[in-house]
């Protein structure tokens, strides 16, 4: 039996060590080599591919021009040869059967067009950190992206290519919250998308600082969402986003098993403090700031 071509698109932006593991990772797929592409979309024209990396025989490497990783993604698109579109990023680690599993997943479940498949957090060591448990806990809530907004992060991310001739690209206007917003309209439009396990791929915990970073991306982003709201209706919605939330101790007590007293103490601390930088950016970009790409 024939098997399907897919087509992998990864945005990179000035991350060339850590895309060499994830082509690492995909050059070692069980999956057939001559059954699937790699396009990775350079987004940096300032920074080329350096001379000693090495790409792999089925990866083809394209350069954006335009600011973003969602205008990278759709240069991808535009050239994609496969019926299966599967997405990561450079930072990622997909795992040996991360390309099989989801093509055996599609063909099996056909009441599935979209994949969002798990994303584990990869700490540098066997005794994570207060930060790295953060990141466990909150970095990648796939299922809980899913009931929320029928979406998926495009760190782990399978369709079919015909779903994006039938709902449109992604919206080029996004730094972050892309994928979101394009899920949305796949979901409207009536293509559903379930959460597998067992497509798994790993991305490296972030430190402190690339938390407050990543909080003030996506407050940008999500005032893209909600950019013509009035000025009253912005400022009365940030002091409501400033109260405690009692869902983050209810989501601690769910975790319990997991966690010291004193890490079921600070998490919550920690996740109030980057709510209110990610609200503060909102508000700001809503009022004239240029949204952060990193």
């Amino acid at each position: 039996m024939k098997s399907e071509f897919v087509s992998i698109i990864i945005p990179t932006y000035r991350d060339w060590d850590r895309l060499g593991l994830c082509l690492d990772a995909l050059n070692n797929q069980s999956y057939s080599k001559e059954n699937f592409e790699v396009l990775v979309i350079n987004n940096s024209t300032e920074d080329s591919l350096p001379d000693n990396f090495l790409l792999p025989v089925n990866c083809t490497l394209l350069v954006e021009a335009k600011t973003g990783s969602y205008a990278a993604r759709n240069a991808g698109l535009r050239i994609a040869k496969g019926e299966i579109i599967g997405f990561t990023d450079s930072d990622c680690i997909p795992d040996r059967n991360w390309i099989k599993n989801a093509v055996a997943y599609l063909k099996n479940n056909s009441n599935c067009t979209r994949i969002a498949g798990k994303i584990n957090i990869l700490t540098k060591s066997n005794r994570p950190t207060l930060v790295e448990k953060y990141n466990m806990l909150y970095a990648f809530p796939q299922k809980e992206v899913i009931e929320y907004s029928g979406g998926s992060m495009t760190a782990n991310l399978f369709t079919y290519k015909e779903v994006f001739d039938k709902v449109g690209f992604f919206d080029e206007a996004y730094l972050s919250y892309g994928d979101l917003e394009w899920g949305r309209r796949a979901n409207k439009a009536g293509f559903p998308i379930h959460f597998v396990e067992e497509i798994t791929v790993l991305h490296p915990s972030r430190d402190w600082t690339e938390l407050v970073k990543k909080e003030k991306r996506l407050g940008g982003g999500i005032a893209k969402l909600f950019q013509n709201n009035s000025f009253i209706l912005s400022a009365a919605k940030f002091i409501y986003q400033m109260r405690p939330r009692m869902a983050a101790l209810k989501f601690m007590m769910r975790h319990k098993k997991e966690l010291s007293i004193g890490e079921m103490i600070c998490i919550p601390f920690l996740r109030y403090y980057l709510g209110v930088i990610r609200s503060y950016e909102k508000l700001n970009v809503q009022f004239g700031k240029r949204p952060n790409r990193s």
